[in-house]
């Protein structure tokens, strides 16, 4: 086929899988309203929002935001990177002359960019595809790759619209950096291109330390593998000597080119600067220059040919110029100089619990690798014997590489996407090309291309309306951070925004920190970039301690009085043995609330604050598994023993055992039912509570027995806690709510109750529709 055939089927396809993408990554705003997704692009928003009213150069000359992190504050410049706001403000330049404001703007942002990804991952596809050795094997794979692209899950979860964060811009950067490098082998100038647009994901994303040791090492495994070909090749007759399949010149130059202009981009942003450069992570890059330089050198003096012969005498230096880099790599982890997030990458074991609470940097399950890539594993097996060529290497190198990082976070299951579609074309392409199979393994690849849509897009069931897709699921504000649509989270902002001074600080755990600060207009005390363990370590304590010492945290170590929390809980009619129905409050239905979350309040107070074991009581046991919940799978079942827990409909739920907490005070007291069930709250006992009987009399959790539930405590229970073996739940108060009866003259009846005493705190605030999040303030303080 020739260029201009080439062009012919190739721009129509390349421009309908961009619609269909842009529509895919579209379609959540329009059904969910204009919100940013999740809790990061907030921050972003507020920063792009900032460089318009005070310019670029504060990113670089320093700004204190005292609305953060109180009350320290924060120079977002040395804690973030510039490249997703600076994006945002280009997409606003572009669409402000159509009326479109900044907000807008940075929602539809990440679509666009995600969307432009069709293209650049046709151009790696094709770069690829050329050294296939079938007709037309670059537009082939290109074509392929652009449109698993624009509809595989793994690309679109983080590209929808909303999703205004690091991996969008990061998913289209990376395959066109990657084509450019691979294109260096032909004309060394698009080394420095490379650079540039890999450079780019320095500004965006921290997982261009990936990137960067990836390149490193496709620097060193291309020559390697060539030269330990021609090595182990068995002698015979040759009308020409051996030679390399790339140009050893043009891989050094434009290595070499990448090599300085990545460098650039890393030293320029203050969160990194010159000493990142010289640090640890650069240990890989140096190599490969080191071995491009080598493979010129080795070309120009010897040749291939002889190169081949030493390397087969002396294969033993090789393997302990080997040995040394892996001892290198291994010394820089033991003296600490990789660590965070980015050594539980490497040693997905032994993590800190600041890096364990966070759910996307837990361990990846087998179960979300299939959700993502289940229908084109096959494809991608199946690719692997033709990925040996020179560009090839750098597709497998990626794919292994990304992979096993997969596999040990699940966050970075996005970063595997561009190698995992990429191969996946490949052996699509290759599978087609078979004379014998070709039919067949196209009728298999039209139905792993309409399983991967379907699980993007909704789709029709007969009776059974819209099925489920990744672009119908809800924004996270939307969903009060719990899963299920409510507007929960939402009312309390604009309670928190119109209510409270401006800038008035508000304690709650970090994940809600942007929101509160952004959203709110209010003081955040942490959120998802506070590096400062111990700060979280202290709220979590706040947290966990009684409400006395809780409450004196918050007002003198934090200078604030408001306390938010949330937790969500429903109404559910249980049958009593007796054949009595009754209704009965059961707490983190749906999940994800903070009571869940208490379990890693408890543990990073103790692994960050020195004074935490005394404070909580834990001296000698773990208050984790016994005093407190224990984070669980949901609905269950737990993995062992050591848990307090409860089943009711087939789900597990943990259960607690004091409620003279700070947290569990604000989360269990019945107070916070009156404004939504009025005096009816009174009648609705938490599922762990009992059930009050005629004549004053309390039935205890332990004798419900409860029709299809059940309670399981802890069978190794310590001699601190033996009082548990009656299952007696520590904190409860009789005590009572005035509930205005008569609104014409106010006046108010005392409505006697069992609940949780919170005092010295105070609720002044509780959200609307369902009551799951709660405010309190400390009294007198």
């Amino acid at each position: 086929m020739d260029r201009k055939g080439k062009l012919l089927l190739a721009v129509p396809a390349l421009l309908a899988a961009f619609a269909i993408a842009l529509y895919a990554r579209m379609y959540r705003v329009f059904l969910w309203g204009w919100w940013l997704d999740e809790f990061d692009p907030y921050i972003r928003y507020y920063l792009a929002k900032y460089t318009l009213e005070h310019g670029v150069g504060w990113w670089w000359g320093g700004a204190q935001f005292t609305q953060f992190w109180h009350p320290y504050g924060v120079d977002w410049g040395r804690v973030l990177l510039p490249g997703t706001s600076l994006y945002g403000l280009f997409v606003y330049a572009l669409l402000r002359p159509f009326g479109v404001d900044l907000w807008h703007a940075v929602i539809a942002a990440p679509a666009i960019m995600n969307s432009l990804a069709v293209f650049s991952m046709f151009y790696l596809g094709y770069r690829v595809g050329s050294e296939l050795g079938i007709p037309n094997g670059g537009v082939r794979v290109g074509l392929a790759a652009a449109l698993l692209t624009a509809i595989a899950p793994a690309f679109v979860e983080r590209g929808f619209a909303a999703w205004f964060d690091d991996e969008p811009i990061s998913l289209f950067l990376i395959p066109l950096g990657l084509a450019l490098l691979i294109d260096g082998l032909r004309r060394p100038w698009t080394g420095a291109l490379a650079g540039a647009a890999l450079g780019y994901v320095v500004w965006t994303w921290g997982g261009h330390f990936y990137v960067w040791n990836l390149v490193g090492l496709y620097a060193m495994v291309l020559p390697a593998y060539y030269y330990l070909k021609l090595a182990l090749a068995k002698p015979g007759k040759k009308s020409r000597p051996p030679e390399l399949p790339f140009d050893a010149r043009n891989f050094f130059l434009s290595y070499l080119l990448f090599y300085v202009v990545y460098a650039a981009f890393v030293a320029a942003i203050p969160r990194y600067g010159v000493h990142t450069v010289a640090s640890a992570f650069n240990i890989l890059p140096t190599f490969g220059l080191a071995s491009a330089a080598l493979t010129w050198a080795l070309g120009l003096k010897l040749g291939a040919a002889k190169t081949a012969e030493l390397l087969r005498r002396y294969i033993w230096a090789v393997a302990g110029v080997v040995a040394v880099g892996v001892a290198v790599f291994a010394a820089a982890i033991a003296a600490g100089l990789i660590g965070g997030k980015f050594l539980a990458t490497l040693l997905p074991f032994g993590r800190s619990a600041i890096v364990a609470s966070v759910a996307e940097h837990s361990t990846t399950q087998f179960i979300q690798i299939l959700s993502r890539y289940g229908p084109i594993i096959p494809f991608i097996v199946a690719s692997l014997p033709y990925l040996f060529t020179p560009s090839g290497l750098l597709a497998l190198s990626y794919l292994v590489t990304a992979g096993y990082s997969a596999a040990t976070m699940v966050r970075l299951l996005v970063l595997l996407a561009p190698a995992a579609l990429l191969a996946t074309a490949v052996g699509m392409v290759k599978l087609v090309d078979n004379r014998r199979f070709g039919h067949i393994v196209m009728a298999a690849a039209v139905v792993s291309t309409v399983m991967l849509f379907s699980a993007v897009m909704p789709t029709v069931s007969q009776g059974q309306g819209f099925v489920q897709g990744l672009a119908r699921q809800p924004t996270q504000i939307a969903t009060s951070a719990v899963g299920v649509v409510s507007d929960d989270f939402v009312d309390a902002l604009m309670w928190l925004k119109t209510r409270l001074p401006p800038y008035e600080p508000v304690a709650s755990w970090w994940d809600y920190g942007y929101w509160i600060s952004v959203v709110g207009n209010k003081t955040s005390l942490a959120d998802n970039s506070t590096i400062n363990a111990t700060q979280i370590g202290k709220i979590g304590l706040a947290f966990m301690a009684p409400p006395q010492i809780g409450a004196a945290i918050f007002t003198r170590q934090f200078g604030t009085k408001y306390v938010l929390a949330i937790m969500p809980y429903a109404i559910y009619p249980v049958t009593l043995s007796t054949g009595q129905q009754v209704p009965l409050l059961v707490h983190e239905y749906p999940p994800g609330g903070d009571f869940l979350k208490s379990y890693w309040m408890t543990k990073i107070a103790l692994e960050n604050v020195g004074y935490a074991a005394d404070v909580l009581k834990a001296r000698g046991m773990s208050p984790e598994d016994y005093i407190y919940t224990r984070v669980m799978s949901f609905p269950g079942p737990p993995p062992n023993t050591a848990y307090a827990y409860f089943t009711i409909g087939g789900s597990y739920y943990p259960v607690p055992l004091d409620l003279n907490r700070t947290l569990y005070a604000m989360l269990f007291s019945k107070e916070r039912f009156f404004p939504i069930y009025g005096n009816y709250s009174q009648f609705l006992p938490w599922i762990f509570e009992g059930v009050e009987q005629p004549g004053g009399g309390f039935t205890s959790f332990r004798s419900l027995r409860l029709v299809g539930g059940n309670v399981y405590l802890p069978t190794d229970i310590t001699p601190q806690l033996q009082s548990l073996g009656a299952y007696v739940i520590k904190g409860w108060d009789r005590g009572g709510v005035d509930v205005v009866v008569d609104p014409l003259t106010n006046t108010t009846q005392r409505i006697p109750l069992v609940t949780a005493d919170p005092r010295p705190l105070r609720l002044v605030y509780v959200s609307k529709p369902y009551g799951w999040v709660v405010v309190y303030e400390v009294e007198g303080s």
